[in-house]
């Protein structure tokens, strides 16, 4: 005679909780964790490695990007001259001086025409003698065009060495010091940060005992975590603190991170994009550049050299923009931390916004030449 099975009883909620509070003591008891060490072994000085690394990997790539921002269009344009595509350069550059040349005496021509309509201009000789000083000017201006612009360049760049010419970090970082920890003690912890097989290995051997150095930059680490303790580098006797990683596991805090890190290096390397497309175009400025000037020679359109200028010491500036922006972003994430310090989101939403700056920084700079 069959017998009707029995329903299989589920596990409830109340048991889960129960035998993950029995598992997690246990591993505490094999396994005692240093500071806020979380059952993956991460532990707080996991978390300020890693900031610290992405902080000195991001300033890296700014560093490279604004030194390169340095680069000259003149040294580009004349590094030319020795070469096959340099024949070329010049010979565009000379085109453009002859172009601006009969560009500007058709401009005086008609400039000319307009005012001996009227009598009483013509009738006055110093009128006719200003005319043709400037006649000899526009000729001065079109042909030492590129020596104009070249002042313009080493007047505003100026702005742009006073803020990368310094050894400052776009991102704070200062002085990196190296923790230690020793772990001599603990099952799990030991199972997580070598490997099962080493573990017992040395368990057999009665050798195990392994030290963990750690680069931390304190600059670095108060980006995030404004409120954290640092009390000496000997983690075993003065083991790193923090009151908002206490309140989630350490390996959560770097998943946490790992988003806002993937940004602020893209803004990186979105700046370097930004500096070489900048070169493209001071360089193309400066071989072009007497054609705009020769509208100099009337009245009616002397606007398009002015704004030809203007967008020039626009695209100067703009490595003084961005370089300011983060310095602005500094001490905005500061004073954010210190508001909100559990809360990731408003870093990134910051993060973000820079991010959008950089990109718009041509714009910003042009405004700040009163263009647009």
């Amino acid at each position: 005679m069959k017998t009707a099975t029995q329903p299989k009883k589920k596990i409830t909620i109340r048991t889960k909780i129960y035998l993950f509070v029995i598992i997690f003591g246990l591993m505490n008891i094999f396994s005692p964790l240093v500071a806020h060490a979380d059952i993956f072994g991460f532990e707080v000085q996991d978390i300020y490695a890693t900031i610290t690394e992405n902080v000195k990997e991001t300033n890296e790539i700014l560093q490279k990007a604004f030194t390169f921002s340095q680069t000259s269009p003149y040294d580009v344009v004349n590094s030319l001259d020795d070469t096959s595509s340099g024949t070329i350069a010049i010979a565009v550059r000379n085109a453009s001086k002859t172009m601006a040349l009969v560009v500007a005496t058709l401009l005086l021509m008609v400039d000319f025409f307009k005012k001996t309509v009227n009598f009483e201009w013509s009738s006055k000789w110093e009128n006719i003698l200003l005319f043709l000083i400037k006649i000899i000017v526009m000729k001065q201006i079109v042909q030492n065009a590129d020596v104009i612009i070249g002042y313009i360049y080493a007047g505003f760049n100026s702005i742009n060495k006073a803020a990368t010419n310094t050894s400052i970090d776009f991102l704070p970082y200062g002085t990196a010091e190296t923790y230690t920890w020793v772990d001599e003690d603990g099952i799990i912890t030991k199972m997580f940060k070598k490997g099962w097989w080493d573990y017992f290995y040395d368990l057999g051997a009665g050798q195990y005992r392994t030290t963990y150095t750690y680069l931390i930059s304190q600059d670095a680490v108060k980006i995030f975590y404004p409120n954290a303790t640092f009390n000496g580098t000997d983690l075993n006797a003065n083991p790193l603190a923090n009151p908002t990683t206490a309140l989630l596991m350490p390996t959560l805090e770097v998943v946490l991170l790992q988003p806002y890190f993937l940004v602020i290096k893209a803004i990186a390397y979105i700046i370097f994009v930004i500096v070489i497309g900048r070169v493209f175009e001071l360089s193309i400025y400066t071989i072009f550049a007497p054609l705009p000037l020769a509208t100099f020679a009337s009245e009616t359109s002397h606007d398009v050299a002015k704004n030809f200028i203007k967008n020039y010491i626009a695209t100067v500036l703009q490595i003084a923009v961005i370089v300011i922006m983060f310095l602005i972003y500094a001490g905005m994430t500061k004073y954010i931390a210190n508001l909100f310090p559990t809360t990731k989101m408003l870093q990134i939403i910051i993060l973000i916004s820079l991010g959008l700056g950089v990109v718009k920084s041509g714009a910003w700079s042009k405004k700040i030449c009163g263009i647009g």
